[in-house]
């Protein structure tokens, strides 16, 4: 027989309470308040389905022997629209894989390491509206409290998985709009003090792109002496340094010049600027998760022979490469208790929360 609970959220967490008892997967959205996209129908709004989501331990802080009390999702905070919730006919599961988010086939079954653990029993499981002006979540979370605690202890090599049940809905069985917080690779970017000026009186300027492992390394450079030779240098396994005098190198150049890369072997990109003064260089970075979480520092130098010492240099710059979501869900339509294989959506993460006590 069913058991009826209503998850409605009625408690916020404060600031403390997360950092003490909530890991956010990715972690590096701890940092990020909103991911670029949103989720409008996985995991909750599949309809009657059966979805499996499997999330690398890499990416989840967890203590081992932590109880997993809770699960969260966020609302997408873009949107504006309410999105209307349903009571769900929902059983949770949680347990381990020792697939990868690369790796995982679209086997329901063959994805456990271990026996599953139903920590969610067949029963009722309302949804709130999102994004609802009358009654808006507590910092904007969805929360499903588990019946039974989960004790987070993965062997090395094994992953967290949870899997939805969801045997029918109050809107018929059919998906529906909710939208929750989506993330992307997550790649901060720095910049260093300014650069000195050439002699048009314009100081250059650099900016770097937010890029991951399989996309390129992107500079632009703005306001360098027109239609003139330029170089980039760029330490890709190092950021910005503090900065130092480059008088030592070229004794006549301005002290406002200052170096803010290593000068240990750095990669040179070369170009030439167009008559306004703008140039960009870019490189290819290789699709391998061992160039993720890498720091790349640059800092552009221009010829000018009018400026002293005959050079000038911009700002440097900075960006931390980053990673897809090392995640991945298996989905199928219909009634859960008949499906055994669905297909597989690498990379897809709605930003979770796991409570843990």
């Amino acid at each position: 027989m069913n058991q009826t609970r209503s998850l409605l959220v009625a408690a916020a967490l404060c600031g403390t309470a997360v950092a003490q008892t909530v890991a956010i997967f990715p972690d590096e959205y701890s940092a990020v308040a909103e991911g670029p996209f949103n989720s409008p129908n996985r995991p909750l709004a599949g309809g009657t389905s059966r979805v499996l989501l499997l999330y690398d331990a890499q990416d989840l802080a967890i203590p081992a022997g932590r109880q997993i009390t809770r699960i969260g999702y966020r609302q997408d905070a873009t949107l504006t629209t309410m999105d209307a919730g349903r009571t769900l006919q929902a059983e949770i599961r949680m347990g381990y894989s020792t697939a990868t988010p690369a790796s995982l086939t679209g086997n329901y079954a063959n994805t456990y390491a271990t026996t599953p653990v139903t920590v969610f029993p067949n029963g009722n499981l309302v949804l709130p509206n999102l994004r609802d002006g009358a009654a808006p979540l507590p910092n904007g979370i969805v929360w499903i409290p588990l019946t039974t605690p989960f004790t987070y202890n993965p062997a090395p090599g094994q992953n967290l998985v949870v899997e939805y049940q969801i045997f029918g809905n109050s809107g018929g069985g059919g998906t529906f709009n909710y939208r929750l917080d989506r993330a992307d690779y997550y790649s901060p970017t720095t910049a260093g003090p300014a650069g000195c000026p050439h002699s048009g009186g314009q100081t250059p300027q650099i900016t770097v792109a937010a890029t991951r492992p399989g996309l390129g390394f992107s500079c632009n450079a703005t306001r360098a002496p027109g239609n003139n030779f330029g170089m980039l240098l760029v330490t890709p396994s190092q950021g910005l340094v503090a900065p130092y005098p480059l008088t030592g190198f070229l004794p006549a150049i301005s002290p406002a010049c200052t170096g803010q890369v290593s000068l240990a072997g750095p990669s040179i990109l070369t170009g030439f600027t167009s008559g306004s003064g703008t140039v960009s260089f870019s490189f290819t970075i290789p699709n391998n998760p061992i160039y993720a979480d890498l720091r790349i520092g640059a800092q552009a130098v221009f010829f000018d022979v009018f400026a002293p010492g005959g050079a000038v240099v911009s700002n440097g710059a900075e960006v931390l490469t980053g990673a897809n979501p090392r995640t991945a869900l298996i989905y199928a339509a219909g009634p859960p208790q008949t499906i055994t294989t669905g297909a597989v959506t690498r990379n897809y993460c709605p930003v979770a929360l796991f409570e843990h006590q």
